[in-house]
């Protein structure tokens, strides 16, 4: 895909693993989780793609390889933070912007082909990818305004009980104007119950310039989930496993 950039937020500690080693170098049927996301980058034809690192961040590169800009992020202070770490090398980029977890195994090319595709026909400041999920868990909830428009993400540890009804999550998957978001991420605050700084704050932002930020929701669920917990990289493989022998 012409003119997109990747950024992929991989500096995460992941610790309800109970692992000492990082999450992103787990075993997920024949790859380690840190592939899956950059292989979507690469498969989708994205012009360049930065992962972000930090917690063993040297195993996660060389696991990773050479075909891709890492940045480090020195404080887990969050997904925001995490993002603020490229903002040097796309300062000057005009095109559109990816931005997918390092934990998303069920992400795949055709989701962020159709992700692009879906942003440019719309021309949005912001395009994120959600997904109904029957149990949202731990998931930030889509708080929309309108059909498409949404209003704001609640993270499940900030939702108020009526928010936590919502079912329809946030994968943490985005398609941004980059020059629209950039700025923004200089004016996020951090969280009073964590004191990370979120990138799902930055919808608001957006929602507070009067530039629109819509939801492309998943036909296929399995999109939104990411992989916290050793239960999560069961189900991850199951799924994974069936979908190879379905191929």
């Amino acid at each position: 895909m012409n003119n997109v950039t990747a950024v992929v937020l991989a500096a995460g500690e992941g610790t309800r693993m109970g692992s000492t080693l990082s999450k992103l170098i787990h075993r997920l049927h024949y790859r380690f989780l840190a592939e899956f996301s950059v292989r979507a980058c690469l498969e989708s034809g994205i012009g360049k793609t930065i992962v972000v690192v930090g917690y063993q961040a040297d195993k996660i590169k060389s696991v990773l390889g050479e075909d891709f800009i890492y940045v480090y992020q020195k404080r887990r202070l969050g997904t925001g933070d995490a993002l603020k770490q490229a903002v040097p090398l796309l300062r000057d980029f005009k095109g559109e912007l990816i931005v997918l977890p390092g934990d998303a195994p069920l992400i795949t090319a055709s989701t962020l082909t159709h992700l692009v595709h879906y942003h440019r026909e719309r021309r949005p400041a912001a395009t994120v990818l959600t997904a109904l999920l029957p149990d949202p868990a731990y998931y930030g909830r889509i708080v929309l305004d309108g059909y498409l428009g949404v209003k704001r993400i609640v993270e499940s540890k900030d939702a108020k009980p009526e928010e936590l009804e919502i079912k329809e999550v946030n994968s943490g998957v985005y398609c941004f104007d980059t020059q629209k978001i950039l700025p923004l991420l200089f004016q996020l605050s951090p969280s009073k119950s964590t004191g990370e700084y979120y990138l799902t704050d930055v919808v608001s932002l957006l929602n507070k310039q009067d530039l629109r930020v819509e939801a492309l929701r998943s036909e296929d669920p399995t999109v939104a989930l990411g992989v916290n917990t050793r239960e999560d990289l069961k189900r991850a493989n199951k799924i994974i496993k069936q979908r190879a022998l379905e191929s």
